[in-house]
This record gives structure tokens, sequence and C-alpha cells, in this order.
């Protein structure tokens, strides 16, 4: 959990892919390991940092933090930590939608919805690299109808 810091989010965002299709472990997996709330302890430290970092005349409160925490994990239990980091970067560089004054749950759970899209446009493009590399690899090793009369 140490290792998955919010001061971690710089190193994260230079390789979204890795993000995506590393090895970090998804939310349902840190409560499986370490316990039921570790998830939610994770997360807090990265949403106060949030809203730390958008400078908000009222910060959240314990409570908003630990519901947005466990409604996070609830909801996106398989998110990996990496994917977090991303999205809690892109959120903190203006690329979802902001709050306005004030530390608003809500929207950070629209924002995450917006980087499921973008997660759902990145696993597109990874499996039709991965189905193109198949192909391509078949291809160099079939023979013409030609090659199979000879050899037959």
């Amino acid at each position: 959990m140490l290792a998955n810091s919010p001061d971690r989010q710089l190193e994260v965002c230079n390789n979204p892919d890795k993000c995506h299709f590393g090895n970090s472990p998804a939310l349902s997996q840190l409560n499986a390991c370490y316990g039921e709330t570790a998830a939610e302890a994770w997360l807090v430290p990265q949403l106060y940092e949030l809203g730390d970092f958008e400078g908000l005349k009222g910060q959240a409160d314990r409570h908003q933090l630990a519901k947005t925490a466990k409604i996070i994990v609830t909801e996106f239990y398989y998110l990996k930590t990496d994917e977090l980091m991303l999205f809690f970067y892109r959120f903190s560089a203006g690329r979802y939608d902001r709050f306005y004054s004030y530390f608003t749950p809500s929207v950070i759970l629209r924002g995450l919805r917006d980087f499921l899209k973008e997660r759902a446009r990145a696993f597109e493009q990874y499996e039709q690299a991965v189905r193109e590399h198949e192909w391509q690899e078949a291809k160099s090793k079939a023979v013409t109808y030609e090659e199979y009369l000879r050899n037959k």
C-alpha cells in the first residue's frame, strides 16, 4: 500500500498501458489480502490528496472521504490501483468534471465513469493489436494452395 501512495501518480501516468495491463492489485484483491477495509484505507489518501491539490474552500471531512472510498470499492472493485492512480492524475489534470469550491463525491464518481469509457477503448485497442499480431503470425506460417499440393 505504501508503494502506491499518491506521490506515485506522476510515475504511473507515463505508461497508461502498464496501468491497465500490468499486475498491480485490484481493489478486491487488496481487501482479500489485507482485510475488508484495506482498499478503502488505500483510497482515502488518494481522495484527500485530490481535494488538497484542487485547493478547495472546504476540504472533505472524514465521513465524505470514507463513504466515497466505500462507494468506489463497491462499484469499481475490479479497477487496479495503478488504474485508479491514473484516474486521479487525469482528474487533477482537468480531464474530467471538476469541483466547484467544495469536495463533491458525485463529481469523482462521474469522472470514474468517464475513465471507464477510456479504459474500455484501451482494452479494445489492446485486443485488436493482439488479434492483428496473431493474424500476422498465422499468415507468416501459412502455405499457398500450390505449396500444399506439392507437399501432399
